[in-house]
C-alpha cells in the first residue's frame, strides 16, 4: 500500500509564538490538540480524550486543550482542563493551529493512515495515539511521539505527559517533520508509484 503524499511546504514548522499570536492563544500554556472533521464522532475517540484529561488536570496545571472540527462544543463541556473548541478550522488555517501546539493527540479508535497524524508532523508536532491500524506506522514510539496502549486513557494520558514534560522537545519535533519529509512528501510518493509502473 502507498500512503497519500503530503505537501511538505504547506505543513511545516513555522514560528510557535507567532503562530499563537495570530490565532489569539496563550503563549504560556502547553497546548495540547485535537482535530477532526466532526470532532464529537464517537469513533475518534473523545471518550478517552475527555478520561485523559481528567487524570493531567491534577498533575498538570499549565494545560490548554484545544479543539479544531464540528462537533467540539461538545467535547470542550466535558474536559477538566481549560479547553477551547475553535469550530470548524478552513484549511489555510490549519498549518499555523498544528504549528502552535506542543503535542497533538489522535484517540482514534480506528484508523488508517491519518491525513491529520501526517500534517501535525509535517508542521514538526510530536503526536499521541493508540495502537490501532495505521497510527503506529506513523508515529514512532518514543521518537516521534508516543503510541499508547489501545483504549487505555490512563496511558494515553501517560503519553500527552511524556511529550509534554519529559521527552527531549526540540528531538521529537525534528523527528517528526523528518518522518514526513522521508515517507510521506509527494515527490517520495510520485517515486514509489513510478516503480511499481515500471518496475
Amino acid at each position: 500500500s502507498i500512503p497519500n503524499p503530503i505537501d511538505t511546504l504547506t505543513y511545516r514548522p513555522r514560528d510557535k509564538s507567532e503562530a499563537r499570536q495570530r490565532l489569539h492563544l496563550p503563549e504560556n500554556k502547553k497546548i495540547v490538540l485535537f482535530a477532526a472533521v466532526k470532532a464529537s464522532d464517537k469513533r475518534k475517540g473523545m471518550d478517552y480524550l475527555i478520561e485523559a484529561s481528567r487524570l493531567m488536570a491534577k498533575q498538570s496545571p499549565d494545560l490548554l486543550f484545544l479543539i479544531a472540527g464540528n462537533g467540539g462544543e461538545e467535547i470542550e463541556k466535558q474536559l477538566t482542563v481549560p479547553a477551547r473548541c475553535m469550530g470548524y478550522v478552513s484549511p489555510d488555517k490549519m498549518p499555523d493551529v498544528y504549528n502552535a501546539a506542543d503535542v497533538f493527540v489522535t484517540p482514534s479508535l480506528q484508523e488508517n493512515l491519518p491525513n491529520t497524524l501526517m500534517e501535525a508532523m509535517a508542521c514538526g508536532t510530536p503526536c499521541v495515539g493508540f495502537n490501532v491500524g495505521g497510527i503506529p506506522e506513523m508515529i514512532d514510539h518514543r521518537q516521534t511521539g508516543y503510541v499508547a496502549e489501545y483504549k487505555n486513557a490512563s496511558d494515553l494520558a501517560e503519553g500527552i505527559r511524556w511529550t509534554l514534560f519529559e521527552a527531549d522537545s526540540e528531538t521529537l519535533c525534528a523527528n517528526a517533520r523528518e518522518k514526513v519529509v522521508s515517507d510521506y512528501a509527494r515527490e517520495i510518493i510520485v517515486k514509489r508509484y513510478m516503480e511499481i509502473y515500471h518496475g
